[in-house]
């Protein structure tokens, strides 16, 4: 049984505008672990595309070495104990959280 869409390297290459080279390296760098279809290659679930886009942002608008976005994402998805929010709601707020922060570059270079 699926859950959720799952997508192949070329499609998550083409929405994030980076090369295969590129995502193999990050998957290295930051522990991603795709998983492989019958056929052999490798896909990523949504989670997954979102940590990606994440990543991206960090790299090439916060302008953050590999280690910098390493401990960047280390506490944008460490959860205190106090949280009220269940695992779903704080995923999603920490992707609201990421889409928001991507909108305030993108105003900021549009400034610029």
């Amino acid at each position: 049984m699926t859950h959720g869409k799952y997508y192949l390297v070329t499609e998550v290459c083409r929405r994030l505008g980076i090369k295969p080279h590129i995502l193999r390296y990050w998957e290295r760098e930051f522990d991603i672990k795709p998983i492989r279809n019958s056929a052999g290659r490798r896909i990523y679930n949504e989670a997954q595309l979102e940590r990606l886009h994440l990543i991206k942002r960090l790299i090439r608008t916060e302008k953050l070495t590999a280690s910098g976005a390493r401990r960047q994402l280390a506490k944008l998805t460490a959860q205190p104990s106090h949280t009220t929010a269940p695992g779903d709601n704080q995923q999603a707020l920490l992707w609201l959280k990421n889409e928001l922060l991507s909108i305030r570059g993108l105003l900021q270079s549009a400034d610029q």
